[in-house]
């Protein structure tokens, strides 16, 4: 049996575990978990569900004084480096392709989720921790929206005009200059009442005493002649 994952952009950096773990653990994308006994190849149970596949294992790479033992799985290498290759996809987070000889894990597409280390013994071996997850690529749908056309909505004509009162004016005047007769001052007053007693008390008055007083700048609004 033998375990060896390659990254996937770059498959000659590569690296296979020549200790083999005593069990892997996969959930194989649900919350039950399978176990791998890696010694004496136990009975495989394949789960399902939709989760994103997780495997994990704890495991040792052996120092320079075991590179002779007979039972490693494949050729020694230099801890330090399988050490720094691990720590550089964890961090980098690379996509890699792991293999599991004897298992359903084959060209398995992951990263590094979790991985930790340490230096132990006299033979230089470090322990490690590490727990692979299933890549997974996101797809964004962009969708534009459809450009806003404001419409430009014409303003009502006016069907009044107006006067700007200036110094001098009255309401009997203006109905005399713009509706013919001066009697007709109540229509514009009656049509500006709000505004012009607004201004009169704006002034310190307390009415306009019915349109008797207006004062410059006021606008008013004409009735129909």
């Amino acid at each position: 049996m033998r375990i060896i994952a390659k990254e996937f952009n770059n498959p000659s950096n590569r690296l296979e575990f020549s200790w083999l773990p005593t069990e892997i653990k996969d959930n194989g994308g649900n919350v039950m978990f399978a176990s791998y006994n890696l010694l004496d190849r136990g009975e495989f149970v394949r789960p399902s569900g939709n989760d994103l596949r997780k495997i994990s294992w704890e495991g040792r790479f052996p120092g320079e004084a075991r590179r002779e033992e007979p039972y490693l799985a494949g050729d020694w290498e230099v801890p330090e480096d399988c050490d720094d290759l691990l720590r550089q996809w964890a961090s980098k987070r690379k996509k890699v392709k792991l293999t599991i000889e004897n298992t359903n894990i084959n060209e398995f597409t992951c990263y590094i989720n979790n991985y930790s280390s340490t230096y132990t013994g006299g033979f230089g071996d470090i322990e490690y921790s590490i727990e692979w997850i299933a890549y997974k690529s996101l797809s964004v749908n962009v969708t534009k929206r459809p450009k806003t056309v404001k419409k430009q909505t014409k303003r009502a004509k006016k069907d009044y005009k107006t006067h700007v009162v200036v110094s001098g004016d009255n309401l009997w005047d203006l109905a005399v200059k713009y509706l013919g007769k001066g009697s007709r001052w109540r229509e514009i007053y009656a049509k500006n009442d709000k505004i012009i007693e607004k201004v009169a008390r704006a002034h310190g008055f307390k009415s306009s005493d019915n349109g008797h007083w207006i004062w410059p700048k006021t606008i008013l609004k004409l009735p129909k002649k």
